[in-house]
């Protein structure tokens, strides 16, 4: 569910990811609106440098976008890229989460870009409504003041109220802070190729474990395998193939207890 515009890149955007599966029909397009066009150049130690060619023009997304019964009848939803939503990160986004909790529904937020900690108030009360929260090692520096994850993640729960920060920090792998404590997932050895997408893959991965009752731990192994995967490939879609393999991957470098759920 989103708002994007209704041209010549939003439809090829649109017929790829059905190509994969993935259900369009509740995505709305706003006609005449361009859509977000990036070019990302990889260097030689897979570092991204994005130069954005054309900001999107579409609409906000807005309450009467979203199909509540779909979201009731979800298992997890996942609130990706929240930093670029403009004011439905408010109430809207509060009310919308708030009805996903009381289905019984596992909510996820993400942000794309850096941010600080003027956002990080802004999302607070809608964080305070959800289970889980992906900063990356720069964005939990902009909304904390420290450089020091581990202080990072309990001064986000704790300014935020969510329920688990899970902190992913590139080569250092992952930190994760809940109510139960913390636990640390190291990054996986491999080649790398690429890093664009790896923080969307550790989510999908994590999302995925904890979809079918893993615990914190585990989950997070299962999100750092997606993203080691991502990383041996140029482009997001190049070094993962399925769940299967992944699965496979993950035994290779997790704890016996971890590979074991496999």
């Amino acid at each position: 569910m989103g708002v994007i515009g209704d041209d010549y890149e939003g439809t090829l955007m649109v017929d790829l990811m059905a190509g994969f599966g993935c259900d369009m029909s509740r995505l709305v397009r706003d006609p005449g609106a361009p859509t977000h066009v990036s070019l990302l150049f990889i260097g030689p130690e897979g570092e991204r440098n994005p130069i954005m060619i054309r900001p999107t023009g579409a609409r906000e997304l807005t309450l009467g976008d979203i199909d509540f019964d779909a979201v009731a009848a979800a298992d997890v939803l996942h609130v990706g890229g929240a930093d670029q939503m403009g004011d439905f990160i408010g109430e809207s986004l509060v009310e919308l989460i708030r009805h996903a909790r009381k289905n019984d529904v596992v909510v996820t937020v993400d942000v794309l870009a850096e941010v600080d900690e003027a956002f990080r108030d802004r999302l607070a009360p809608a964080l305070a409504e959800a289970n889980f929260f992906f900063p990356n090692e720069g964005q939990l520096a902009g909304m904390t003041g420290t450089e020091d994850p581990a202080a990072g993640v309990a001064r986000l729960r704790e300014a935020t109220g969510v329920e688990t920060v899970v902190g992913t920090l590139g080569e250092e792998g992952s930190l994760i802070l809940g109510p139960a404590g913390e636990a640390r997932v190291p990054a996986f050895e491999i080649d790398l190729v690429d890093t664009t997408g790896c923080g969307d893959a550790y989510v999908a991965g994590f999302i995925v474990a904890t979809a079918n009752g893993w615990d914190l731990e585990a989950a997070g192994w299962l999100g750092t395998a997606a993203s080691g995967l991502v990383a041996t490939g140029l482009g997001s879609d190049s070094g993962i193939v399925d769940l299967d393999s992944t699965l496979e991957f993950m035994g290779t470098q997790a704890p016996e207890r971890v590979a074991a759920l496999a």
